[in-house]
C-alpha cells in the first residue's frame, strides 16, 4: 500500500459543501490535513431560500473529527466573500472545488427565462466569481488545484435540462482555458462529470440508486486532483460507483474541398461519408491541432491552384485503376527473359533455367517479370479524369518492385492500382502511381511503385515533390561490372511482353517524342540490370530476390552496351547504376536490389525486415549519421538522445546519440530516450527534407512527441 496522500498545510474552499457531493469532499479533504472553507447558502435545489444550518453542520463534523473548518454561508455569486472567510481564517487558498448546483428542469418550450438565468447564475457566473477571486492568490503562490463540476447532461444533453445542460458545458469550456493559462504558474485546472446520489439526483432516481450511488465514490478523485502530487490538467473525468475514466474529443479525420474548386452543398453532399467515417478517427489536443486542417487548406488556398486545362492534380490524386487480370504461363515468362537477354549464352545453366521448361536446375520465374502484371492497368493513364496528354510524350521516371515470395510459373493475377501523387517538375508532371497484384488465393505476390514522366506538361503550380538523393554509390571502385550488349531488335522482342508502345518500335512516333529513332523500354534496362545484380551478388536464385528501385536518368538506344557497376552495401543490399558505353552517360541511376537471405534477420515468414523499410528513410538515416560524423559539435549543441518511430509498413525504429561522443545513429530502440519523436513514413521524409514544417505537423498531429518536447525543436540541426 502507498503512503497515505495528505493536504497538511492546505487551504481549501468547498462550494455547495453541505450536502451530498460537496460535503463528501470537504470531509475527505480535512480527513486528510487540509483546513476546508465549507460554503453552502443553505437554500434549496431550486435555489430558493437560506440557511445556515447545512454548512454548520458539516464543520462541526470536521471539527469533532479532529480536522479544522470554518463555515460559509455565501451565495457563489458573493465569491469573493467566500474567498476572503479563507483569507481571514487561515491567510490563503490552495485548493478550489467549485461544486454548488441547483436544478430547475422544464422542458425547452415552456422554459422561462428565469429557469434560465438561475441555472446560469449558480453554475457559470458562480464558478466564475469565486474561481475569478481566488486566481490571483494561487498566481502569486505559484500554486493552485481547481477542480470544477459538469455533469452527462452538459456532455450529452438530457430531455428537460437545457439550461442545466447549456450551463454545465459552459463550465468545461471555462476549465479548458484555465487549464492553459495556469499551466505556467502551477495552477492546474481540472474537471469532473460525476454520478452520485445528492439532493438534485434524487428527482430522477430510484431511491435505491440515490443510495447506492454514494459521493464518497466520488470524492478521491477529487482529491487526487486536488494533491500536489497531480500532474494532471485540462482534464475532464466521468466518475461514479468505483469507476473512474477519462473523456477526450474525438472526431473523423474529415474531408477537405480545394477552395478554389469552390465549396458548394454539392461538395458536402458528395464527401458525406468521408465526413461522418469515424474509422480513422483523431483526437485534437488543442485548439491548435483542431484548426489544422483547416489552416492548411487556408495556406494551400494562399498559393495559385495547381492545375491548368490539361492536368489537374485534385482530380488525380486517389482515381483508382479498375482492377485487371493476366493470366500467364512458362511461355510468357520466357519470352520475358528473352526480351532483357537472358540466356544470351545457352549453355550456361543458370540463365537456361529463366527460359527453358526442361533445365537441369528447374524452369523459375524471373523475378522483375512482376512489372509487367500493372501495365494493362497503368495504360488507363491515358483516359482518366483530370488529364491530357499525348502518349508518345510519355517516359518512366522511377520504378520501384517488391516481389514478396518467388512468382509461381503459371498464375493468374489481379492487379489495382491508383494515383498517390502528382508533382510539378516545370519540364513535365510526375504521376505516382502504386499497384498491388494477388494471385488467386488472394495474397499479394508483388507491390509496384511507377514515377510517370510526362513532357511539357509542367508549371502547372503543383508540388514539385522530394528531391532527397537515394542509393548513392560509395565512392570506391565498383564491387563488380557487367556488360551487357542489346540487339538492334531488342525493342521489338521486349514489347511482346505487353508494352507495345509505338515510341517503342515507330520512327515515326518515335519522331514525334522528340528521339531520332525509336528507343529501348525503360523496364527493359531494369530488367537487364537486375540479371546483372543477382547474378554477381545472389548466384541467379530468384528466391534471393526481395525488391528493386531505379531512376531512369537517360533512354537507351537498341544496339547500345548497357554497363552495370555494383556496390555490396551489405548481404543483403547492393547499390547499382548503369551507363551506356557508347555514349558514357548514365541512364540508370540512385539504383539498389534488396536481397533476402544471408544476413537478413528473418522474420516469421522469412523476408527480411530491413528490406521492406522505405529506402529514403533508410537515406535519411543514413545522412543523419554522415552529418553526426562531420560534425561533433552538435554533441554539445544538443546533449540527449532521440528515439525516433517511422511508422508503417515502410517504417521501424532508429536511435540517435547525440549525447555521447562520437554520436551516431543507430536501428532498434533506444534504453533511455530523452525525446520520443513518433511519425508515418512519408511525413518524416517530409519534416527531413524541408517540405513539411515541424510546428504545422505537431498541430495537424502528423509529429508526435514524447519525453522532452523542448528537444523536437533542435530537429533541425538533423535536417540535411
Amino acid at each position: 500500500m502507498s503512503s497515505e496522500l495528505r493536504f497538511d498545510g492546505r487551504v481549501a474552499i468547498v462550494t455547495g459543501a453541505g450536502h451530498g457531493l460537496g460535503r463528501a469532499h470537504a470531509l475527505l479533504l480535512a480527513s486528510r490535513g487540509a483546513a476546508v472553507v465549507v460554503n453552502d447558502l443553505g437554500g434549496d435545489i431550486h435555489g430558493g431560500g437560506g440557511s445556515e444550518t447545512a454548512a454548520q453542520k458539516v464543520v462541526d463534523e470536521i471539527k469533532a473529527a479532529g480536522g479544522e473548518a470554518v463555515a460559509n454561508f455565501n451565495s457563489v455569486e458573493d465569491g469573493e466573500a467566500i474567498v476572503q472567510t479563507a483569507l481571514d481564517t487561515y491567510k490563503r487558498v490552495d485548493i478550489l472545488v467549485n461544486n454548488a448546483g441547483i436544478l430547475r428542469d422544464v422542458s425547452f418550450h415552456k422554459m422561462t427565462d428565469e429557469d434560465w438565468e438561475k441555472i446560469f447564475a449558480v453554475h457559470v457566473l458562480g464558478t466564475y466569481k469565486v474561481t475569478h477571486a481566488a486566481w490571483p492568490l494561487l498566481r502569486e503562490q505559484q500554486f493552485g488545484r481547481v477542480v470544477m463540476t459538469s455533469s452527462a447532461s452538459g456532455i450529452y444533453g438530457n430531455f428537460g435540462q437545457a439550461n442545466y445542460s447549456a450551463a454545465k458545458m459552459g463550465v468545461v469550456g471555462l476549465a479548458s482555458t484555465l487549464a492553459h493559462e495556469g499551466h505556467n504558474k502551477n495552477i492546474h485546472v481540472n474537471t469532473i462529470a460525476p454520478v452520485a446520489g445528492s439532493r438534485l439526483t434524487e428527482t430522477v432516481m430510484p431511491p435505491e440508486m440515490v443510495e447506492a450511488l454514494k459521493p464518497e465514490y466520488v470524492s478521491p478523485l477529487v482529491a487526487w486532483l486536488c494533491h500536489d502530487d497531480c500532474e494532471e490538467t485540462g482534464g475532464l473525468f466521468e466518475v461514479g460507483a468505483g469507476w473512474f475514466g477519462k473523456l477526450r474529443w474525438e472526431r473523423t479525420k474529415g474531408a477537405t474541398i480545394p477552395l478554389h474548386h469552390g465549396v458548394s452543398i454539392e461538395e458536402v453532399k458528395s464527401n458525406w461519408d468521408r465526413i461522418v467515417d469515424f474509422s480513422d478517427a483523431t483526437h485534437p489536443a488543442n485548439s491548435q491541432e483542431s484548426m489544422g486542417p483547416a489552416i492548411e487548406n487556408l495556406q494551400t488556398a494562399k498559393q495559385a491552384p495547381a492545375g491548368n486545362e490539361n492536368i489537374d492534380p485534385d482530380k488525380l490524386i486517389g482515381q483508382e485503376f479498375p482492377a485487371e487480370d493476366l493470366h500467364y504461363t512458362e511461355r510468357d515468362l520466357s519470352l520475358y527473359a528473352l526480351g532483357i537477354g537472358a540466356a544470351r549464352d545457352a549453355t550456361d545453366p543458370k540463365e537456361l533455367q529463366f527460359v527453358y521448361e526442361l533445365s537441369g536446375d528447374g524452369f523459375k520465374a524471373f523475378p522483375t517479370y512482376a512489372v509487367i502484371f500493372p501495365f494493362t492497368t497503368l495504360m488507363h493513364v491515358v483516359d482518366m479524369e483530370g488529364i491530357n496528354f499525348n502518349p508518345m510524350m510519355l517516359l518512366h521516371g522511377e520504378q520501384f518492385l517488391e516481389v514478396p515470395k518467388p512468382l509461381s510459373t503459371e498464375a493468374t493475377v489481379t492487379t489495382t492500382g491508383k494515383i498517390t501523387h502528382v508533382y510539378d517538375k516545370g519540364k513535365g508532371a510526375v504521376l505516382v502511381i502504386e499497384s498491388i497484384s494477388k494471385d488467386e488465393k488472394g495474397e499479394v505476390v508483388a507491390k509496384n511503385e511507377s514515377k510517370i514522366f510526362i513532357r511539357g506538361l509542367g508549371n502547372f503550380g503543383g508540388d514539385r515533390g522530394l528531391s532527397v538523393p537515394i542509393n548513392i554509390p560509395p565512392d570506391r571502385d565498383a564491387d563488380a561490372i557487367e556488360e551487357e550488349p542489346t540487339d538492334d531488335n531488342q525493342a521489338l522482342l521486349y514489347r511482346l511482353s505487353g508494352d507495345r508502345n509505338p515510341l517503342h518500335a515507330d520512327p515515326a512516333m518515335a519522331a514525334v517524342g522528340g528521339f531520332e529513332k525509336p528507343i529501348l523500354h525503360g523496364l527493359c534496362g531494369f530488367g537487364i540490370a537486375a540479371r546483372a545484380v543477382l547474378k554477381h551478388f545472389a548466384d541467379n536464385d530468384p528466391a534471393r530476390f526481395k525488391s528493386i528501385k531505379v531512376r531512369f536518368a537517360k533512354h537507351v538506344f537498341p544496339g547500345e552496351t548497357i554497363v552495370t557497376e555494383m556496390w555490396k552495401e551489405s548481404d543483403d543490399r547492393v547499390l547499382f547504376r548503369c551507363k551506356v558505353k557508347e555514349r558514357d552517360e548514365y541512364v540508370i541511376t540512385n539504383a539498389a536490389m534488396e536481397l533476402q537471405g544471408l544476413g537478413a534477420v528473418l522474420e516469421g515468414n522469412g523476408s527480411a525486415k530491413a528490406s521492406s523499410v522505405n529506402p529514403e528513410v533508410l537515406a535519411i538515416f543514413d545522412e543523419m549519421g554522415k552529418r553526426i560524423e562531420a560534425k561533433p559539435e552538435l554533441i554539445d549543441k544538443v546533449g540527449a538522445i532521440y528515439q525516433f518511430d517511422v511508422t508503417g509498413e515502410d517504417g521501424g525504429t532508429w536511435w540517435v546519440d547525440l549525447k555521447n561522443g562520437p554520436g551516431g545513429v543507430h536501428e532498434g530502440a533506444a534504453e533511455k530516450p530523452n525525446c520520443t519523436i513518433a511519425m508515418a513514413a512519408g511525413d518524416f521524409i517530409s519534416l527531413m527534407t524541408g517540405k513539411l514544417d515541424g510546428q504545422q505537423a505537431f498541430m495537424q498531429g502528423k509529429l508526435k512527441v514524447s519525453g522532452d518536447m523542448m528537444l523536437a525543436t533542435k530537429l533541425g540541426m538533423l535536417q540535411g
